[in-house]
């Protein structure tokens, strides 16, 4: 009897043993599932900084925009990538050239140099880029309705545009408003601007409105 007890009570321990060990091993696979998680939650933020370069027409193209409204509307827009986050940009809308710089950050694209330039700009380094100062933002993370950057308010982030040569989805549209005109751009990803719209008050009932809206990307 003694002994079928001893035997009993050794069985009992060993059960005992086993779940401790049971249990630690499956804490044990527990904690790198809250650790994969975690690291899981970045990545969105990661891959939306990452694509913000597709916002941009593709290295060395050019765009050209039709313009109504206004004869300087129409524009040709030209680009170059300087390095993998600094994208220049040279507009000419036959009455002046601007040469702009933008620079991709984790979470926007700002806008580092502005000026009128002649019909053979130079431009700059990616060193002499990387040392200019941001003067404002032209696209900021998190792209959520409502957002708001410099003045600029995410409008939408699912907009269909039609543009007379090709219909855009899933199109970003930001406005701001300074005294009487209202601004609208529009951003489609994989081409970046396709639209801007200006519409001022008028004494009129009807409002001006300018447009420049993308046909072609040579």
């Amino acid at each position: 009897m003694r002994h079928l007890l001893f035997v009993l009570s050794v069985a009992i321990l060993l059960v005992g043993c086993t779940t401790d060990k049971v249990t630690e091993q499956q804490e044990q696979h527990v904690k790198p599932t809250v650790m994969d998680e975690t690291t899981n939650s970045e990545k969105p933020a990661e891959q939306q900084s990452h694509n913000l370069a597709s916002f941009f027409p593709p290295n060395g193209s050019t765009a050209y925009f039709e313009g109504q409204g206004n004869e300087f509307a129409s524009f040709s827009l030209q680009t170059i990538y300087l390095d993998d986050t600094h994208i220049a940009q040279i507009e000419d809308n036959g009455a002046v050239m601007i040469l702009k710089v933008y620079r991709l950050t984790d979470s926007a694209i700002v806008l580092v140099y502005k000026k009128a330039v002649d019909s053979h700009p130079s431009l700059p380094t990616a060193q002499e880029a990387a040392s200019f100062a941001i003067i404002e933002p032209m696209l900021q993370l998190p792209f959520e309705v409502g957002n708001s950057f410099a003045g600029w308010t995410i409008q939408s982030t699912n907009a269909s545009v039609n543009t007379g040569t090709n219909i855009y989805q899933d199109v970003i549209v930001l406005t701001r408003t300074a005294d009487t005109i209202t601004t609208k751009k529009y951003f489609a990803k994989g081409v970046g601007l396709i639209r801007i719209e200006d519409t001022m008050k008028t004494a009129n009932e009807e409002p001006f409105v300018v447009t420049s809206t993308l046909q072609t990307i040579e």
